[in-house]
């Protein structure tokens, strides 16, 4: 999109799109109202977390969308058309699209004829009437693991997704994993207060029913430089994390 400074009405969008990505995204009361109902967390100074599923209210998925714009906007990220993101998908379905195969040769995935199950859940962290942060969360089947840069000794490739991104060395091999982090976010104004680890928390505790995802099966999509010390920090480590290939 082209900007020409001297222009008012660009300058105007441009103002409105800058105090989006620092202070967060608007809301409208009603919209908190409903978000309300769908939230998964909730912080001491009224901050919560909703999560937004394939299922939940039209109005709400999209607003989520919007959300999601500015997210992929902020991190240079490919876009998501509504139709995927509000998908279903199946082990089969995500092995026909590429996923790739374990050290063994065999492919890790479900019988045939495996369920279908929702593809992404949007995690919104609100405070007052803004949207600061936001973690897009996705099924998965499979994962590679993050290397040491200087290892040697295993068969590895270098990860170096976008112009943002640092390169990061990670196994051929694939190991089980079911939980993808597509997309994190925190406005500008709100970052450093924990609001991505929160999201994360969140997602892994959420995510599948019943079920609290352990870190080891959590992955990561191609990280920014930003994202990727985000990931140290919560897994605790330099490497043997996780990333997927999306």
């Amino acid at each position: 999109m082209e900007y020409i400074p001297s222009n008012a009405e660009d300058a105007a969008l441009h103002r409105k799109f800058h105090a989006m990505n620092v202070g967060g995204v608007d809301f409208t009361k009603a919209i908190v109202e409903r978000m309300r109902k769908q939230q998964v967390w909730s912080g001491g100074d009224g901050s919560l977390i909703a999560v937004i599923g394939r299922k939940d209210a039209l109005a709400l998925r999209h607003r989520t969308s919007d959300v999601l714009k500015v997210v992929n906007t902020e991190l240079a990220a490919v876009p998501i058309s509504d139709e995927e993101l509000w998908s279903q998908t199946s082990a089969s379905q995500a092995d026909s699209m590429g996923m790739r195969t374990s050290n063994t040769g065999s492919h890790t995935k479900a019988p045939s004829g495996s369920p279908q199950v929702d593809r992404f859940k949007t995690y919104l962290y609100i405070r007052g009437q803004k949207c600061i942060g936001v973690c897009l969360a996705e099924r998965i089947w499979e994962a590679c693991t993050v290397l040491v840069q200087d290892c040697q000794e295993e068969k590895t490739h270098q990860l170096q997704p976008g112009s943002k991104s640092s390169s990061i060395s990670i196994s051929e091999a694939t190991t089980p994993a079911l939980l993808g982090i597509s997309r994190i976010w925190t406005s500008n104004q709100h970052r450093k207060q924990g609001i991505a680890t929160q999201l994360l928390d969140c997602a892994r505790c959420d995510f599948l029913y019943g079920l609290t995802v352990e870190k080891d099966q959590v992955a990561f999509s191609q990280p920014t430089e930003s994202g990727g010390n985000l990931a140290r920090r919560w897994f605790g480590r330099e490497a043997g994390w996780h990333v997927y290939i999306d």
